[in-house]
């Protein structure tokens, strides 16, 4: 169980959990970098938007039987608030993805060694209501960059959203 939390919490809710440990967010268990500096915990809709800037970003997902999670870049879409994203019906993404999911999006300047980081995290779903996929707007499903048909749409609604950014002055 992660530390400060109970048995009947969801972790994944955002609600009725304890806030993190602001020195396990601000790195206080890392070894020290480069004097200057700054990392700063990210407020939830900072990282909306932040992810709103981008279009890959990564998914991840347990696969039943894996002792790891699978973690895939994914071209995307923020509708809503939610992670939209297009795959084919027998992807990997379709096939495990759906229940519970995490996708993270991030950029970083490796000249300057600054950058962002946002970490969505709750329910993946298929949308299939045919009234739901009329509610996204035209233009705003995401584009996909592979080859071939990416008919099926998955909509990550994020319980938890954590970011993080290091900046230098």
């Amino acid at each position: 169980m992660p530390r400060g939390r109970t048995a009947d919490e969801d972790p994944l809710s955002g609600t009725g959990r304890l806030d993190e440990d602001t020195e396990m967010l601000m790195g206080a268990d890392l070894a020290e970098g480069e004097a200057g500096a700054t990392l700063t915990v990210l407020e939830r809709q900072t990282c909306f938007n932040l992810a709103g800037t981008r279009d890959i970003g990564r998914i991840a997902f347990t696969i039943d039987g894996d002792s790891a999670p699978t973690v895939l870049p994914v071209n995307y879409a923020l509708v809503d608030d939610t992670i939209v994203l297009r795959t084919t019906l027998a992807g990997t993404v379709m096939r495990y993805a759906r229940g519970y999911a995490s996708f993270q999006v991030d950029h970083f300047d490796d000249e300057r060694r600054e950058g962002w980081s946002a970490l969505f995290t709750g329910r993946c779903r298929w949308v299939r209501d045919e009234g739901e996929l009329s509610r996204i707007p035209q233009g705003r499903l995401p584009v996909p960059w592979a080859e071939g048909p990416r008919d099926q749409i998955l909509r990550v609604v994020p319980g938890r959203v954590t970011g993080r950014r290091i900046q230098r002055p």
